[in-house]
């Protein structure tokens, strides 16, 4: 049976007693909780539900790890001192994180956002997201608010109601309750899971589109996809877009960037002995030969040498990770002094995926998520490709079945397809090439639900492609007449030519999402 409007604002009120010293900048003139619901408009209808079945909970008891069993809802935690938690094996409730999954799977009949904290933040089904410089103005009842110092450390979430307040499982020894958005101060960022009235808006770098011709050539554009492009840069091995910076590696070796428009201003971080590199948000990682330098902050930043020899290697937030030549995977988290973990040994391939990092020993997959010393778990025997986005994973298999879960790590494949010879996770998107019958080289993508239907996009000649977005790019026959087409909104959208011939290499948005293949 669901609470009353005044058992609500009762129990309200007595939740937020005591809190009178609190800092109320973002609760307007309020001077006690109002009554629990959605406070503004603009909310999806499936979110302003998820507030209601919140408010429902009020009162409910927090228990450190309740909530998360096979089915959301109160379930008896763990008993963790060192946590703040000594009797929470003995109190059946919902931390913070199940209790906005509990919320959620009330409102939509469907366990959309399981998991912790971190996870919940990468959540495949996230259709917005904002960052703390971007205030609270933009969010909307049922949005998620994280709090912690970076993706790989968030250590809380509540659910907006509006105006200003919150709704939340606290901590050990205290109940569901309302209080002021400005109770926490390390707000880090809001994950919307429905289409609201407001958005944060393309990220930087999001509307861009780049290509190589065969000769070498870089070129890009940014905005609407019929806006005009413009020459880069010659002589280019390899490129590569991140938020408002572009990256390219010439034949000679020299590493250039540059940051903002697409207009003059290439700084060179390295004139002549680059092998690789990569950009993530204001770093920059390069090798010589098997000598990792990474730096941080504006171009022209100090580089600072790594202290590993170097086959493969990845930046992704506050993370890096290296396989070294000896085959063992390492990551750090946090600045660029010394600090690795080693994750494994004996490791053919690798990515890092926010708080997740995946690998292969040979052909298994295996993966972990949270902390840098959390246990592995093995996912898959024979894997020839896979990819971590948000909270799903995708695996191709020797064999060229495409397997799929979401959530956590434990198993629950579903098929997608089989004869699959390229996959790529975008968001609820999964994009795959297949090769069968008539239909050489096919591009089939799903969209929703892992169940979802796939539709044929391309019957024939999908050379490559990419998801990026509401994006999907796609290139078209090989060489001289290799052709590049984007399309953008729904999967019926018309395609969009954006260079009839000569594309060699092609990149849509502002962070290259990719699949590892296994070495």
């Amino acid at each position: 049976m669901f609470k009353s409007k005044l058992t609500r604002l009762v129990l309200a009120l007595a939740m937020i007693s005591g809190s009178a010293g609190l800092n109320l900048a973002f609760a307007g003139t309020a001077t006690a909780a109002p009554e629990c619901g959605a406070l503004a408009p603009g909310a999806a209808q499936e979110a302003q539900d998820a507030v209601d079945r919140a408010c429902d909970q009020l009162g409910t008891p927090y228990s450190w790890g309740g909530g998360h069993g096979r089915d959301p809802g109160p379930s008896y935690g763990y008993c963790d001192p060192a946590n703040g938690a000594p009797n929470d094996c003995n109190v059946k409730g919902l931390d913070c994180s199940g209790f906005v999954r509990y919320a959620y799977a009330l409102a939509v009949d469907e366990d959309i956002i399981n998991g912790i904290t971190t996870t919940q933040w990468q959540s495949s089904r996230a259709v917005d997201r904002f960052m703390a410089s971007d205030g609270y103005d933009p969010l909307l009842p049922g949005d998620l608010l994280l709090y912690g110092t970076s993706p790989g450390n968030l250590h809380h979430v509540t659910m907006y109601l509006g105006d200003g307040w919150i709704i939340e499982a606290p901590f050990s020894g205290g109940h569901v309750r309302v209080m002021p958005a400005s109770t926490h101060g390390d707000y880090y960022g809001a994950v919307r899971l429905f289409e609201g009235s407001t958005s944060s808006g393309p990220a930087a770098g999001a509307d861009r589109i780049a290509y190589t011709e065969t000769d070498g050539s870089l070129y890009a554009r940014d905005g609407e996809l019929g806006a005009g492009g413009g020459f880069q840069e010659g002589d280019v091995q390899k490129y590569e877009m991140n938020g408002n910076r572009v990256g390219v590696l010439t034949n000679d070796g020299a590493l250039l960037v540059k940051e903002g428009d697409l207009g003059p201003g290439w700084h060179t971080v390295n004139p002549d002995s680059v092998t690789d590199f990569d950009l993530d948000g204001d770093r920059i990682a390069f090798t010589e030969g098997n000598d990792l330098y990474v730096s941080e902050g504006e171009l022209g930043s100090e580089l600072v040498k790594q202290d590993a020899s170097v086959k493969s290697f990845q930046l992704s937030g506050d993370r890096i990770g290296v396989q070294t030549t000896d085959d063992k995977l390492l990551v750090k988290e946090g600045d660029l002094g010394p600090g690795w973990v080693e994750i494994a040994a004996g490791v053919s391939s690798f990515q890092l995926h926010g708080t997740r990092i995946a690998y292969t020993e040979g052909n298994d997959l295996w993966a972990q998520e949270g902390d840098l010393d959390a246990p592995s778990v093995f996912q898959e025997h024979d894997i020839r490709r896979y990819q971590l986005n948000g909270d799903r994973l995708g695996a191709q298999t020797v064999s060229g079945d495409l397997l799929v879960k979401e959530g956590d790590l434990e198993p629950g494949w579903v098929t997608v397809d089989s004869d699959v010879v390229e996959f790529q996770l975008e968001g609820t998107r999964i994009g795959y090439r297949t090769d069968r019958g008539h239909r050489v080289l096919a591009l089939w993508v799903q969209e929703g639900d892992l169940d979802a239907p796939s539709e044929l996009l391309l019957d024939q000649q999908a050379f490559a492609f990419q998801l990026d977005g509401e994006r999907i790019a796609v290139q078209q026959n090989q060489n001289e007449s290799a052709s590049l087409l984007v399309k953008e909104g729904g999967l019926d959208a018309e395609w969009v030519s954006i260079n009839p011939d000569s594309v060699r290499d092609f990149q849509i948005g502002a962070d290259r999402s990719s699949v590892q293949t296994v070495s």
